[in-house]
This record gives structure tokens, C-alpha cells and sequence, in this order.
């Protein structure tokens, strides 16, 4: 494992760290696009793992978050979830593939990571995509409890706390890093309507490519996932029209766990799932 700065189109610098295959004959190359709030910490030990199995692999912390929030002062960070889709996620994978050349590509989003895909403008460099508790994020097909939790949290605190600090607060209530105003915003828009991101197209998303991805898509999302109902993986997936896409949800107890939620499949304690993960990579089919 090796720290590496990643350079964006506007100048933005991203910190990522590269791990190299413990092989001599490595397998592909995987990108680890992280969830909403996540530093990119939280995948090492995944990226681990999949380097003990042949492949080179990046994690990186979006604008904002972690090592990626450059000492900024986050009240003056101008960013939002299309930044890190247009910007962040293509400039990781030109330093991904520049790290490892001439190797078949698979990028393994989780949730945002997962949502943003269609914002690359370089996403044709991939050949495949492992999209993990990918969905919509609507919060009228959640169960009751979940949704009115949602919108008291979105509706409710999200703005005054923006409002009042000029960012959002989030790990008062240990749901990952706090975020950029722009980022919080968007999120809070872009969960209140059915499709998500296609919320925001023909305004601030003037051109996307959701529609252009024609390469396999394995989606994998917990059934105890509280986000992710399947209502709301549908919806997301439906901006996928041309991708061949492979739909999984998995049991909890199938994997001898008792739970796995929204926010777990990549943590060390769903080792037993990460199998799973492995057979939507490149090489593996």
C-alpha cells in the first residue's frame, strides 16, 4: 500500500492510496469508489484482500472528506456530489490506470459511489462495474419508520445545521464525515424525488452518460438494507437501460451474519460476502 495524490481537472488535489497485487501476474485493476461521507480508510481492508487475490487496487477520499479536505475549512468548501462525479471519480481512474496500465478495469462503487457512474466522462475506460447497496435513496419507498427518520433528518436538521455552521455536522450522529453544504444540499434534493441523480439533469448535470454504459453491471445489496429497498434499486438501476445488469440481494444469514445493512458489505465483519464481490470482476467471469 502506497499514498498517492490525485490531481482533478480544476486542480483539486484527492488523497488515495494504490495497492499493488501480490502477484506477478495481476488480474485487473479495481477501483474503490466510496459512499457518501466515507474516507477512503474504511475500504483498506477490502482493498487488501482483493490485492491478495491479484489485483491492483485504488481508494480514495472525495473533496471534502478525510485526507481530501486539503485543512480547508469545510464552512468555505465549495463541492457537491456532481463535483464528485464529473471530477473526482474520472481523475481517480486516470491515476488508477496510469498507476497499472494495459489491465482490464472493474470499479466497485458503494452506494454515492456507485449512484455517480454516469457523471464520468471517461467511464468507457471501464469494463465492468460492481455497484454495492446502489439506489435511489428515495425516502417514500423506505418503511415507514426509516422514512420518517429520513425526513426529519433531511428536511429537518440538515438544513438549520447547514444554515448554522455552513456544512453539515454529520458525525454528531455517526453518519461518516461531516460534509460540504453543496454536497449535503444535493443529497437532501436528490433522495426526495424518484431517480436520484436524474434529479438534477438538464440543470446542474447538462450532460451524462448513464444511458451510454453498456458494460456488465453486478448490483449486490443487502436484504436487511434499510435504504436500499428493492423499490429503490430499481429506480436507480432503470437509468442503466443499456448495461447488462445482474441483480443480487443478499441474506444475511446466508453468509452466517446478522445483519449487513446499508454501510457494512466492504468492512472486515462481511469477509464471508467478499466472494461474492470477487465474481462480478473482471478476471473472474
Amino acid at each position: 500500500m502506497e499514498k498517492t495524490l490525485i490531481t482533478c481537472k480544476d486542480g483539486y488535489r484527492l488523497t488515495g492510496h494504490f495497492f499493488r497485487p501480490a502477484t506477478e501476474s495481476p488480474r485487473g485493476v479495481v477501483l474503490v469508489s466510496p459512499a457518501t461521507g466515507f474516507r477512503h480508510q474504511v475500504y483498506f481492508n477490502f482493498a487488501t484482500w482483493l490485492s491478495e487475490q491479484g489485483f491492483a487496487v485504488l481508494t480514495f477520499s472525495n473533496r471534502g472528506i478525510g485526507d481530501s479536505r486539503n485543512n480547508i475549512p469545510l464552512a468555505e468548501l465549495s463541492a457537491n456530489l456532481v463535483d464528485w462525479g464529473t471530477l473526482d471519480l474520472p481523475a481517480a481512474l486516470d491515476q488508477l490506470i496510469a498507476l497499472a496500465p494495459d489491465l482490464p478495469v472493474t470499479l466497485v462503487g458503494h452506494s454515492a459511489g456507485a449512484q455517480l457512474i454516469g457523471l464520468m466522462p471517461n467511464f468507457a475506460r471501464i469494463d465492468r462495474y460492481v455497484l454495492i447497496a446502489a439506489s435511489s435513496g428515495h425516502f417514500n419507498n423506505m418503511k415507514p419508520k426509516t422514512r420518517l427518520a429520513a425526513k426529519l433528518l433531511f428536511h429537518g436538521w440538515q438544513p438549520v445545521s447547514v444554515a448554522v455552521k455552513g456544512y453539515w455536522p454529520t458525525k454528531l450522529i455517526g453518519f461518516g464525515e461531516d460534509l460540504p453544504a453543496g454536497v449535503a444540499n444535493q443529497w437532501r434534493q436528490w433522495c426526495s424525488s424518484p431517480g436520484y441523480v436524474e434529479n438534477s439533469f438538464g440543470k446542474e448535470i447538462q450532460q451524462h452518460h448513464y444511458e451510454d454504459i453498456t458494460a456488465p453491471v453486478l448490483s449486490l445489496t443487502a436484504t436487511d438494507d434499510h435504504i436500499a429497498v428493492p423499490a429503490n434499486v430499481e429506480d436507480f438501476l432503470r437509468l442503466l437501460p443499456n448495461a447488462r445488469t445482474e441483480k443480487h440481494f443478499l441474506e444475511p444469514a446466508s453468509f452466517g451474519l446478522k445483519e449487513i445493512g446499508h454501510s457494512d458489505l466492504l468492512r472486515s465483519r462481511c469477509k464471508a460476502c467478499w466472494p461474492r464481490i470477487l465474481e462480478g470482476l473482471v478476471s473472474s467471469s
